[in-house]
């Protein structure tokens, strides 16, 4: 613990499409997640956000076919033989153009969607060489010594750059640092396919701290994985510390039983404690195991405790 750093982590910006954070250079088509103002690549102060390059092109394309159709119209006005057909062709052209001006209006959500798939498909390369280059300069940013800002950038990578092999560096770096219950953590995007030893501990970690992190795909990782951290060292503790932020709510006590029902013998008191309230107060508990076994602990060890007789 003694070696951990003690650091100031910025707060993470949720966004609910992760791609909502990338950057595009108008002059070199170079991408970047890491809210950068000068581009990496050109070093050209023409970075975008790519909704609002997509809106922008989108506008000008917009722009071109009514300017187009009011071209047309004019190239029209020479050729009409009377004043009456200069005068259909006006307002025919007119009203064509409020039509046309009025779809291009309503559709532009749609139409910046499109433009949006568009761009991605035609940049591709440009993207995940971009992608690579934020990778690079985290690396960087971590042989100057700077491991905050290396997890912080990585962090946003990690947002669109979903492997393992990002998870675990990130996981790496977390768990050099002096976690703080007031830190801006997460654990969901950080959850693997396979088993992973950092993971674990920084997953007891968070039981310790913030157990508000832990949810349902949390603990059928640990449920998953269960053998395996076992044979680690403080293993159980940490399987123990997880059960207990199970405690915070009855629908994961439905349906995640097998967690209290193995490990409710080790959680501290108070968790304990919310626990046999719950079983006892609510009768969906009162023929199921867990309950059996909440009872079972609750006459070894706490029968005769004050707490537990006042609730």
């Amino acid at each position: 613990m003694n070696n951990k750093l003690a650091v100031t982590l910025k707060p993470y910006s949720p966004v609910q499409y992760p791609y909502k954070k990338l950057k595009i250079c108008r002059k070199c088509n170079h991408f970047t997640v890491l809210g950068e103002q000068i581009c990496m690549f050109c070093h050209k102060s023409a970075l975008q956000p790519v909704e609002k390059r997509a809106a922008v092109l989108t506008q000008r394309k917009c722009w071109f076919i009514r300017i187009l159709l009011v071209v047309l119209i004019g190239v029209g006005l020479p050729f009409s033989t009377s004043p009456l057909q200069t005068g259909l062709l006006l307002v025919c052209g007119i009203a064509l153009l409020s039509l046309i001006w009025t779809i291009q209006v309503r559709l532009t959500p749609a139409l910046e969607r499109i433009q949006l798939k568009k761009m991605f498909h035609q940049h591709a390369y440009s993207l995940v060489s971009g992608l690579k280059t934020d990778h690079q300069a985290a690396i960087a940013m971590f042989h100057q010594g700077d491991k905050p800002r290396t997890y912080e950038m990585l962090r946003e990578i990690g947002s669109l750059v979903q492997t393992d092999q990002m998870r675990v560096e990130q996981i790496m770096l977390l768990q050099t640092f002096r976690l703080r219950k007031d830190m801006d953590l997460m654990i969901e995007p950080l959850l693997m396919e396979s088993f992973n030893a950092d993971l674990v501990d920084y997953i007891g970690e968070l039981a310790k701290i913030r157990r508000d992190l832990l949810k349902e795909n949390t603990f059928r990782y640990v449920l998953q994985y269960e053998s395996q951290i076992l044979k680690l060292q403080g293993g159980k503790s940490i399987i123990a510390g997880v059960a207990g932020a199970a405690v915070r709510k009855k629908r994961y006590l439905v349906l995640y039983p097998y967690l209290l029902i193995s490990y409710a013998r080790l959680l501290p008191k108070d968790r304990f404690l919310r626990l046999y309230r719950i079983v006892q107060n609510d009768p969906i508990f009162k023929s199921r195991p867990l309950y059996d076994e909440v009872m079972r602990v609750y006459e070894e060890k706490y029968k005769w405790d004050q707490d537990f007789q006042n609730g």
